[in-house]
């Protein structure tokens, strides 16, 4: 798992010097910025103080980012595209700095962060060549300076990577016929021999259409190629099976794998506000600007590649209230760069540069997809149903191909159609409409009128439908997905000009209802105290957290009489006189949706457990519990009836060894007359 704390400005962009790269000091928390302006600065994160600076003569223009290598410990820096700039922490100045020459344009300089490996020098024409071997020939090269060729090809992205004791290199371009073409080099050492390397070329095909590609990232350490597309395509392409592979005279494709799609993070008049960059094998931190209730906001997200689901996300809200003088400056552009330091993230956008602290853990399934909710409805598009929320509808036996495909498109478009209806507020804006609506549909769904019936002569009763689970072939097996559902279920809790109780009902007596919807859903219901729509929410909803349950217990426990609903009176007053809920410190009412909600976590099978179950919900909620004067009395009757029941198992044990040897042997004990009698005091200090 990922965690993101609230970001903090580092320090802010000029207009006049826009922000060129952001790079890292291996095995420190110092980070190094380049900007256009002719300065480069040292950041800690961790103190957030500037701790070093030099800038650059005015008649030169910095071209690339500096980086920093930890082989010799100096930095780097491209210059007026042909010219490399190195230094040593101790320069105050460039004055006396080395400089390389280069016949080529440079287009960016990389280093290795884990590996002791000298710098490599990527150039426009999409080559590489280690800053050994140029600096080897550097005083050739200035004897005899030839013009720097001009790039045919666009180059739009470089990095580097190891795997498996191998060094590699790869660049990505677009070519004369608007293809994207990837170049992936392997390199060998030592770098002064200037061995001749081995580059594979691979197309890659865009996930859609007309898809640009906006960022790419791959960590060092792995063949996990991410990238992100002008679609809002978030994109997975694996390198590792095809690098194995020998290349023939034919071009290989590579595919790009979508693992999410989200809103674009852009704005059609600039492409270019959008920066990725890996953080490990299987994290990456996407920045850009998203619509974030209705506004245009900068956003920083972790998200898994794994599991394609967000870990992670802040905005700058809180920055950019600070800077009151300068809203009509700082207002949301999106990212230029962004680098990943274990423990920090600092990203560059265009009018700051912010920092962000992170804490990552180990992930798994399970808390993958659980961050995975309703608050980062946001970030995702609603042009395409969710996978992991559609019930596969597979075909049956001897049934054509074609004729299953065109019914799942039919019954797609009828689906479409209908949640159009029901989530748009103007199509149905009123109960009965929406009501009217959702039953029509469901009628359709679940009566099978679209397929003939298996007995001619019977007719359809839609008013008895109910969906069918498990059946066998040759009965119907439709059910709603759960795509439709938790749509609809979404527009129920959000819409404040009615409530749909009836409407949610229907939907929770499907079944279907995914454990993702439960908390707008709750929230919704506890909103309008309608106790007995929750109790039927638990009844037919599986996997509700315990943060929920506690929620819910919360909210019994704070009940009021004159907040009790009608029905519940009434369906009370017709229980006995007698129950156990009388010598309860609670009220009936209060007392029979509290049992009701624990005990939907645990099975009869294990009502056994509902104690030592109880017993860890109060330990993991004791400061919310405790501190509530209406759960008082309650945690003091469980206090005696713990009490009475440890007093009890003290004094089994004392007789426990006698009772396991008359178990056993059937036996009186024997007699030790040679043993004399013994005792044992306990002293407490």
């Amino acid at each position: 798992m990922a965690d993101l704390r609230e970001p903090f400005e580092l320090c802010k962009v000029l207009q006049n010097g826009p922000l060129v790269g952001i790079s890292r000091l291996t095995g420190s928390e110092n980070v190094l910025l380049t900007f256009n302006d002719r300065r480069v600065l040292v950041y800690n994160l961790e103190h957030q103080k500037l701790i070093n600076s030099w800038s650059v003569e005015q008649q030169d223009e910095v071209t690339s980012a500096a980086v920093y290598n930890p082989v010799d410990k100096t930095f780097l820096m491209a210059l007026n595209k042909t010219e490399i700039f190195m230094w040593k922490e101790t320069d105050s100045d460039f004055s006396s700095c080395q400089r390389i020459q280069s016949e080529k344009n440079v287009c960016c300089l990389h280093v290795w962060n884990y590996l002791e490996v000298d710098t490599l020098v990527m150039f426009e024409d999409g080559s590489s060549m280690f800053l050994a071997y140029l600096l080897h020939n550097s005083e050739e090269r200035k004897a005899k300076r030839r013009k720097a060729s001009k790039c045919t090809n666009d180059l739009l992205w470089t990095c580097v990577f190891h795997h498996q004791e191998q060094l590699s290199s790869v660049s990505l371009r677009k070519d004369e016929k608007n293809e994207y073409i990837l170049n992936v080099t392997n390199h060998t050492i030592p770098a002064h021999l200037n061995p001749k390397n081995e580059t594979m070329e691979f197309k890659v095909a865009p996930p859609e259409k007309d898809a640009e590609p906006l960022c790419w990232c791959l960590y060092e350490g792995g063949y996990h190629l991410v990238s992100y597309w002008s679609t809002g395509a978030l994109c997975l392409t694996e390198l590792e099976t095809v690098l194995e592979q020998k290349q023939g005279d034919e071009m290989l494709t590579l595919s790009c794998k979508t693992i999410q799609r989200l809103q674009p993070l852009h704005s059609e008049s600039n492409k270019k506000c959008v920066a990725m960059s890996a953080i490990d094998l299987d994290r990456v931190c996407l920045c850009g600007s998203s619509m974030i209730d209705g506004k245009l906001k900068d956003v920083v997200m972790i998200w898994n590649i794994k599991y394609g689901t967000l870990q992670s996300w802040q905005t700058l809200d809180k920055i950019v209230e600070k800077q009151s003088s300068l809203l009509s400056y700082s207002r949301s552009r999106g990212a230029c760069s962004v680098c990943c330091i274990p423990g920090f993230i600092c990203i560059g956008f265009h009018h700051l540069v912010a920092v962000c602290q992170v804490s990552i853990e180990a992930s798994s399934l399970a808390s993958a997809l659980g961050q995975l909710d309703s608050t980062a409805k946001f970030l995702r598009t609603d042009k395409v149903k969710p996978e992991l929320l559609v019930t596969p509808k597979l075909a049956r036996p001897g049934e054509a191909l074609k004729h299953w495909q065109e019914t799942i498109a039919r019954d797609d478009e009828v689906e479409k159609e209908a949640l159009q209806n029901l989530t748009d507020p103007s199509k149905t804006p009123t109960l009965e409409a929406f009501s009217t609506e959702l039953r029509k549909y469901m009628e359709l769904k679940l009566s099978g009128k679209d397929e003939e019936p298996e007995n001619s002569n019977q007719s359809l009763d839609s008013s008895k439908a109910v969906p069918v689970f498990g059946g066998k072939f040759g009965k119907r097996t439709e059910v709603l997905s759960q795509h439709f559902i938790s749509s609809v279920l979404s527009r129920c809790a959000e819409e404040k000009s009615f409530w749909a109780r009836d409407s949610i009902s229907e939907l929770l007596k499907t079944k279907c209802v995914p454990s993702s919807c439960i908390k707008d859903l709750v929230n919704a219901i506890l909103e309008k105290n309608d106790l007995e729509l929750l109790e039927e929410s638990f009844e037919n909803i599986s996997g509700i957290s315990e943060d929920t349950v506690v929620l819910c217990a919360r909210h019994i426990l704070r009940l009021d009489h004159g907040k009790l609903d009608k029905t519940s009176q009434e369906n009370l007053t017709e229980e006995s006189e007698g129950e156990v809920v009388d010598r309860m410190p609670l009220d009936k009412t209060q007392a029979k949706y509290l049992d009701q909600y624990l005990l939907s976590m645990i099975t009869k099978k294990f009502a056994h457990m509902v104690l030592d179950w109880a017993g860890l919900l109060l330990n993991a909620h004791y400061t919310q519990m405790v501190l509530m004067p209406e759960a008082q009395e309650v945690l003091v009757s469980c206090h005696q009836l713990v009490a009475q029941q440890v007093r009890t198992y003290d004094k089994l044990r004392t007789v426990e060894c006698f009772l396991d040897h008359f178990r056993k042997r059937r036996k009186a004990l024997p007699k030790a007359e040679k043993v004399t009698p013994y005792s044992i005091e306990t002293l407490e200090l």
